[in-house]
């Protein structure tokens, strides 16, 4: 046995050593998919608050889906990587910890807007707090669990984003509900409007999360046998991370680029799907959230999990890219689900259609991640999921929300033709999707297997057991 070889064993035997227990390692996950919830909370709370907002502040559809949309998704893409970068080397439970303090309060602090602006630059600040959790959860987590497990887990952890958003739109259409029955004066602000009072109610819970935080193990350490002994790893030089994706754009690309119009769908039709119930079918803000919360609370979760387990049963066959596999079919799948939802004459029509819907624009929360932790070296995992999620969130939340506003206001002109709009964003994104999906196909296990090979430069490489 070679010496390399010799240190590379001993290395993996210390890290095993500190990894924490299958009890703190449940508990992580726990509340991190807590986290996730909260934090898609606060994402969707400004989708039951359009009608409102509007006519506080005297913006068109165009300006809420600039708000909802591009302003969150540029400005979460711009801190993702720099962020990424201190999660690849730096204490994650802190990192996360910080992003989930500043994406409360800023929640919170747009409750207090007065101008349009001031919505905006809240809105900053929620973004960047949540570019913090998911890079940072997914490389902890895939730290925590076996390889054999991560799929699983991360399955768990994503299904906090469909609890998220169905307890999201319940819970602000119930407190909208309350709030708009009994307004609420406070000292020095005066009288708040529902919508203010909502979007504070629904972002200071949240805070809660930061003590839960202080159990989660960080089993990065420094040979000291103590989970999370040093708060510092050598980071894998920038230029050394282009390289691995230049040598592999193909799969990167198709994957990240294809799942982003995926997402134009899926948050192009969270967005305004409540503003289609109640501009279609007469419904107020709170009843459209209460009935689409409860829908979701029920079937989105059943959606990631479902799909977690079929990308999970379909490699246990023997079937590398069974997560790329379930991408294409929600491609396929989610247009004949979307279309007699968007054209039903009834809500009694449209809501089985709804369920379903629900259960497709959430499935892959769980897949998009597991497929960037096969295909990205373990110690580039946080840049390259930062990577993942800014792109997603500039064609799904950036251009999918914002594309539905203005082909309302200004191809059809026509704030009742809603439905319309979000079924053409819908149709389009999967078009453009499903042959990226395909074309990763060709190219996935080849990188799969250079992610698993990868070392650092100098380093001996360690043939993987596959």
């Amino acid at each position: 046995m070679t010496r390399s070889t010799t240190l590379n064993a001993t290395a993996m035997g210390e890290a095993a050593h500190l990894l924490p227990g299958r009890g703190r390692a449940r508990y992580a996950l726990g509340v991190l998919m807590l986290a996730y919830v909260f934090s898609i909370m606060d994402r969707q709370v400004l989708s039951l608050l359009v009608g409102p907002i509007q006519q506080a502040l005297h913006v068109n559809d165009t300006w809420m889906g600039m708000l909802h949309g591009f302003t969150f998704a540029a400005f979460y893409s711009l801190a993702g990587l720099p962020i990424a970068r201190l999660i690849d080397r730096g204490n994650r439970r802190r990192i996360i910890a910080t992003g989930i303090g500043l994406w409360c309060l800023a929640t919170a602090a747009s409750g207090l807007a007065t101008e349009f602006w001031h919505l905006l630059l809240a809105r900053v600040g929620v973004a960047v707090g949540e570019a913090v959790l998911l890079p940072g959860a997914v490389s902890l987590i895939s730290d925590l669990f076996v390889a054999e497990k991560r799929g699983r887990a991360l399955g768990v952890f994503g299904a906090g984003g469909p609890v998220g958003v169905g307890g999201g739109l319940l819970a602000t259409g119930l407190v909208l509900g309350y709030f708009s029955a009994h307004p609420l004066t406070l000292p020095v602000l005066g009288a708040l409007a529902p919508w203010q009072t909502t979007l504070m109610s629904i972002g200071l819970p949240g805070l809660f999360i930061l003590l839960l935080m202080l159990g989660v193990p960080e089993p990065r350490g420094s040979g000291s046998g103590r989970v999370g002994a040093t708060t510092t790893v050598a980071a894998v030089p920038l230029g050394e991370v282009m390289k691995f994706l230049r040598s592999n754009r193909r799969t990167f690309v198709a994957i990240i680029i294809g799942m982003g119009c995926y997402n134009a769908a899926v948050y192009g039709s969270g967005a305004w799907v409540p503003s289609y119930l109640v501009r279609e079918f007469g419904w107020s803000y709170a009843k459209a959230g209460t009935v689409m919360g409860l829908i979701m609370c029920v079937s989105s979760p059943l959606g990631v999990l479902g799909a977690s387990w079929l990308g999970e049963h379909w490699r246990r066959r023997g079937i590398n890219n069974g997560n790329l596999n379930v991408a294409i079919i929600a491609c396929i799948v989610l247009p004949l689900c979307a279309t007699p939802l968007l054209l039903a004459p009834s809500a009694t029509l449209a809501l089985p259609f709804l369920a379903l819907s629900a259960a497709l624009w959430v499935c892959l929360f769980g897949i998009g991640p597991a497929l960037i932790v096969e295909i990205a070296p373990a110690p580039m995992r946080g840049q390259f999921i930062a990577l993942f999620t800014g792109v997603l969130n500039l064609l799904g939340v950036g251009i999918g929300p914002l594309a539905v506003g203005v082909i309302t206001d200004y191809l059809l002109v026509d704030p009742a033709a809603i439905g319309y709009s979000i079924l053409i964003v819908t149709l389009i994104a999967c078009l453009l999707a499903c042959p990226l999906l395909l074309r990763a196909r060709h190219s996935f296990n080849h990188t799969a297997l250079r992610a698993r090979e990868w070392r650092p430069a100098g380093a001996t490489a360690i043939t993987p057991s596959i």
